[in-house]
């Protein structure tokens, strides 16, 4: 489970305590508290990025909880940095922020969202991504649904109306043109969670000044 800041610092002083997170495999009782600190909370992030992934229960595939990493610390003078985020290249890193930020839908959905579909046609690479959805979760147009798929009517009703798997997929598809994706802020929520004032208070106090938190967008990747 993720920790706060305050816990984070005070088992900090606990050998095993980066090994559970998975921080990296040197050895860091080695380092000064502040780079502990930092790369703690780079894994701490990690690991709550997954907590909301099963809370929320958005991934699929398993890429979105699978593919979210933590870099090394890398010092540059005075400034510290880590990369956090998918890598680019990976799976995840093609349609996460998507998903965490929502996509406005033609008709209605996710109004602030920086995302939307312009049209409800639909692609066929889209189709083909719901038909192997569909494929996956072993829905078929010509039965109801599982009390699990059955959560959305919308998708219910579509089940009824389909004749078939691949039917199906264009109506989901279309469905989701129209009315967008929800925004779920699994990520963004993750990184207000972890590296907030009580972070930037705790490396303050740590060097006697103030100092400057950067999260810089880089890519596909929120890093």
């Amino acid at each position: 489970m993720a920790k706060s800041i305050k816990q984070l610092q005070a088992e900090l002083l606990d050998e095993g305590l980066l090994n559970r997170l998975g921080a990296t495999k040197t050895d860091l009782n080695e380092l000064p508290f502040l780079e502990r600190l930092l790369i703690a909370s780079a894994a701490n992030f990690v690991l709550k990025v997954k907590e909301n992934i099963e809370v929320l229960g958005i991934s699929d595939t398993g890429a979105l909880s699978d593919d979210i990493s933590a870099g090394d610390l890398i010092k540059q003078g005075g400034t510290y940095s880590i990369s956090m985020g998918y890598p680019a290249g990976s799976k995840a890193a093609k349609y996460y922020d998507f998903v965490n930020k929502g996509v406005k839908g033609v008709k209605s959905g996710t109004p602030n969202s920086p995302y939307s579909f312009k049209t409800l046609g639909v692609g066929k690479a889209m189709q083909a991504n719901i038909l192997s959805w569909i494929k996956r979760n072993n829905v078929r147009g010509d039965v109801a649904l599982t009390k699990r798929q059955a959560k959305r009517q919308s998708l219910s009703t579509m089940v009824s109306q389909s004749k078939n798997q691949k039917s199906l997929a264009y109506a989901v598809a279309r469905g989701i043109k129209k009315k967008g994706l929800r925004k779920t802020g699994y990520f963004d929520n993750a990184v207000n969670s972890i590296f907030g004032d009580d972070f930037t208070s705790a490396v303050s106090k740590i060097l006697g000044q103030d100092i400057r938190i950067l999260i810089r967008q880089d890519g596909n990747n929120n890093q």
